[in-house]
């Protein structure tokens, strides 16, 4: 009897059902009915419900988020919620769109989210709303939902999986981190190949090319940047860019104009959808004394593309690459140009 407890408890089985069995066993052998010729019967029984406990601890799909929190659950994810744009991006790139219940409200990509019901958007998630659809995860961003919500959802047993790329094989992890919950793993896994194989096609074409000095124009009331460490700054450097406020201790610094005129960059980048009324031509008009103004080396990119940490930031990029590939054939030609003027012999004549 004793070695079947040691040896139970070495493999680390312990369900309240191999527990209920081992008090049954003590209690017939404390009243003498527990005879020799029982003891075979008594292993194969241990021996299944060791198996059994074992094959559900192997099942059981355990993903660490971008928190470094063991995520785990017992059988694939069927009823997701999303909580932000780019997290619902993912969850469509890895597959699960048809187990998407629910997203917040500015969430607009793919074409399909069109049609699936809304609980709300930031600050203002309804955690009611969500409790009463009772998901089976919830997918938020770990730079951007509110914690108070988070911590709400959590309060009531809900389990969140938390994303926050910042580098495009971030992205990649995240995907198939994502298809393995939801049991898409291998549309997932060819979804970050092909990912990470335009990733490479385009560092291979532009990142190594002269560095072009770019600010970044994220907001202009106030003026707001953006560093290294988020998914817009990777896009800058992919292309080849010298993002002038990369090393920021803060994603999103605040910009004085003095420090933006003493750093002069040659190319300023704006998103389209910054709603003043105004083009980036209009809004930088009166700065001409900044070379990207004076050169007119003024660019938008699409803001939902190249913020959201998602594979369509690579559309953004080429786009990018080839606003600041531009700049580059400029500054040669002028070179030349200049080179050759120096050079070119003088034929006025003197009486």
């Amino acid at each position: 009897m004793r070695h079947l407890q040691q040896t139970i408890q070495a493999h680390g089985v312990s369900s309240p059902k191999v527990r209920s069995f081992l008090c049954c066993l003590k209690k017939l052998e404390s009243e003498g009915k527990l005879l020799r010729y029982f003891l075979p019967v008594l292993w194969v029984v241990v021996f299944l419900l060791f198996a059994h406990a074992s094959f559900l601890q192997a099942s059981e799909i355990c993903v660490k988020d971008d928190r470094s929190r063991d995520v785990c659950v017992s059988e694939p994810v069927k009823k997701i919620i999303s909580l932000a744009p780019g997290a619902t991006e993912l969850v469509y790139a890895a597959g699960a769109g048809k187990h998407v219940i629910a997203v917040d409200e500015h969430s607009d990509y793919p074409p399909a989210v069109s049609s699936v019901p809304r609980i709300g958007g930031f600050p203002n998630i309804s955690v009611e709303a969500i409790a009463a659809m009772k998901p089976d995860m919830i997918v938020a961003w770990g730079g951007g939902n509110s914690p108070k919500v988070t911590s709400r959802l959590e309060s009531l047993g809900i389990k969140l999986f938390y994303i926050d790329p910042l580098t495009f094989p971030d992205i990649a992890s995240a995907i198939r981190r994502l298809g393995k919950l939801f049991g898409t793993a291998s549309h997932a896994n060819q979804q970050a190949e092909e990912m990470l194989a335009r990733y490479e096609t385009l560092k291979k074409q532009y990142h190594a090319k002269k560095p072009v000095t770019v600010f970044y124009e994220i907001w202009n009331k106030p003026l707001m940047s953006i560093s290294r460490n988020q998914i817009i700054g990777q896009v800058i450097e992919l292309c080849g860019g010298q993002n002038i406020y990369a090393d920021s201790t803060i994603r999103v610094p605040k910009v004085s104009m003095e420090s933006l005129l003493g750093r002069n960059p040659q190319v300023i980048v704006s998103s389209n959808n910054l709603k003043d009324g105004k083009t980036i031509e209009e809004r930088w008009a009166k700065w001409s004394n900044l070379q990207a103004v004076k050169n007119h080396h003024l660019f938008t990119v699409s803001g939902n593309q190249i913020s959201r940490p998602t594979p369509r930031a690579l559309d953004a990029a080429e786009t990018l690459c080839q606003q600041l590939e531009s700049v580059r054939k400029e500054s040669l030609a002028k070179a030349s140009n200049a080179k050759s003027a120096k050079n070119a012999p003088d034929i006025t004549h003197k009486e």
